[in-house]
């Protein structure tokens, strides 16, 4: 949501509207965060969920690989 807002000469909260129409993933933690430039909204958005409800497709997954260069090296040893 947004809402418009006046300081002066007394502060005054306009009507709120809606910001964003979709399907988010709203999750614990934060799942968006603004551009340095403060021009854009950066958010999470299932994949493919064009109308679909997010709950209705399975979440990608990323799988994070630490030492892996050891990991290769233990599988392909240099002769």
């Amino acid at each position: 949501m947004a809402v418009p807002i006046e300081l002066s000469p007394t502060f005054h909260a306009g009507t709120p509207t809606v910001l964003f129409k979709g399907n988010y993933f709203n999750e614990t933690g934060a799942q968006w965060d603004v551009t340095p430039d403060g021009n854009r909204f950066l958010m999470l958005k299932p994949a493919g969920a064009s109308g679909a409800a997010a709950g209705d497709q399975a979440r990608p997954q990323i799988v994070f690989v630490q030492n892996w260069f050891e990991e290769l090296k233990r599988l392909v040893p240099v002769k």
